[in-house]
């Protein structure tokens, strides 16, 4: 006979055991470049990223930056872009790129069994490319009318504008190029960019310009193979580029509004400077974060969204960077809403340091915090992500560590402590886009 299942009674909900980041499996290929390894995958699958230092602060611009890391699979010296192109896809590899504020990165998934026909294309990837005219013009006007599309929401303008308040009007990090910007450019400005950062270098502290991270089924004869050809691509023996770091000077307590002409809605983005990642305080500033707006069931939603019904959706966010960080809060709402959510937003971060925190609270909010913080322990794939992310965010070494104690010692006590020591609401700045 077939048991019924009790579907009246939920299950129980646990609370998650200590959480540990396994460590990576460091090695030096031939020519001084480092790889990172974890070997934890059943499957014969793997990825191998490539971390070049130099992304969106050091570039001249941030479509050159883009354009460079679109332009690299369209060609090289020994190989036109559809035989790339092919190769890749007859054997099932994936090549994805992206720039971030000081790296660009290169990532190649790919079988194991396959990976001897696609790996020898990334030292000519990187050091043999030629952007040929036809590709770059292409890229180049995608991106300009991406941009043109971009430009015309309000979610854009406001979240540019407020880039700007926050970080300074001229930071390297808040730049924008216009249509006719990214028209101007030439394919000499992407060849000068990449002949600047995609220079394989070593310095005498065995720092590299280029860090490989290397995750999925590794076995000893794939590492050989890739020590075969990115451990032979000549590396200069030199200093490091230095990484263009500015610390952000914030406009604390601007209201800003950008008319958007015959806009049904309207972008809203409220900011205040928030702590250095050194600082003692950080992670739980964090954490205060998302119970205020980083999931579904926080303050801002349960209040804004699912109460009043001022808008679909609204969150908020600790972004830290090296140069400073950033509390913000976003949202989109109808034009006649745009106050009043305003006004329950300062309400609800007026409300953190009124110690109304309640059990039930902090225990979803705990849940919350370890879930996020398990997802990057999910396959090997998330693992690596999360090591390269740290090197990327600058993270301490530490970092994965401290955030599980933070959580699971996490009070109310403590939460109402840095609400009241690090939010002022006389700071905030306030950024709108859209119609009045």
């Amino acid at each position: 006979m077939i048991a019924v299942p009790d579907r009246t009674t939920p299950p129980p909900v646990s609370d998650f055991s200590r959480l540990v980041m396994p460590p990576l499996r460091h090695i030096t290929l031939g020519n001084g470049l480092p790889l990172h390894v974890i070997d934890q995958a059943s499957q014969e699958v793997c990825c191998l990223t490539c971390v070049w230092r130099g992304g969106l602060a050091e570039a001249p611009s941030r479509t050159v930056a883009q354009l460079m890391l679109n332009l690299l699979r369209e060609g090289t010296r020994g190989h036109t872009g559809e035989i790339i192109a092919d190769r890749l896809e007859f054997n099932g590899a994936r090549l994805m790129t992206s720039v971030d504020s000081h790296y660009s990165v290169v990532k190649l998934y790919m079988l194991n069994s396959k990976a001897a026909d696609v790996v020898p294309l990334l030292p000519e990837l990187f050091l043999e490319p030629v952007f040929p005219d036809t590709a770059f013009n292409t890229w180049q006007e995608k991106l300009a009318r991406n941009f043109e599309i971009s430009a015309e929401k309000v979610e854009f303008q406001a979240s540019w504008a407020g880039n700007r308040l926050m970080m300074g009007e001229d930071h390297p990090l808040a730049r924008v190029m216009t249509a006719s910007d990214i028209r101007a450019l030439s394919a000499d400005d992407v060849k000068q960019w990449h002949a600047r950062s995609f220079i394989p270098a070593v310095d005498d502290a065995g720092d590299s310009s280029l860090s490989l991270y290397l995750s999925g089924c590794v076995t000893p004869a794939l590492v050989k193979m890739i020590d075969d050809t990115l451990g032979k691509m000549p590396v200069v023996k030199s200093v490091l580029q230095p990484l263009e770091i500015v610390p952000f000077v914030a406009s604390p307590g601007v209201k800003k509004h950008i008319d958007v002409q015959d806009a049904m809605q309207s972008a809203v983005r409220m900011y205040m400077p928030g702590l250095s990642r050194s600082h003692p305080d950080y992670i739980k500033l964090r954490l205060l974060t998302v119970a205020l707006g980083g999931y579904f069931g926080s303050r801002l939603m349960s209040n804004i969204r699912e109460d009043k019904g001022y808008t679909y959706g609204i969150g908020s966010y600790l972004l830290g960077y090296p140069e400073g960080s950033i509390l913000g809060i976003s949202s989109s709402t109808d034009n006649a809403f745009v106050e009043p959510l305003i006004d329950e937003a300062v309400r609800e971060l007026d409300r953190l340091s009124s110690g109304d925190f309640t059990d039930d609270e902090m225990s979803r909010l705990r849940r919350y915090a370890m879930s996020t913080l398990a997802s990057s322990l999910d396959s090997t794939f998330e693992i690596m992500d999360y090591h390269i992310d740290s090197k990327i965010a600058f993270l301490p070494e530490d970092y994965f560590e401290r955030q599980v104690d933070e959580t699971m010692s996490l009070t109310s006590d403590e939460l109402v402590r840095v609400a009241r020591e690090h939010l002022s609401v006389g700071d905030l700045t306030v950024v709108v886009a859209g119609g009045k």
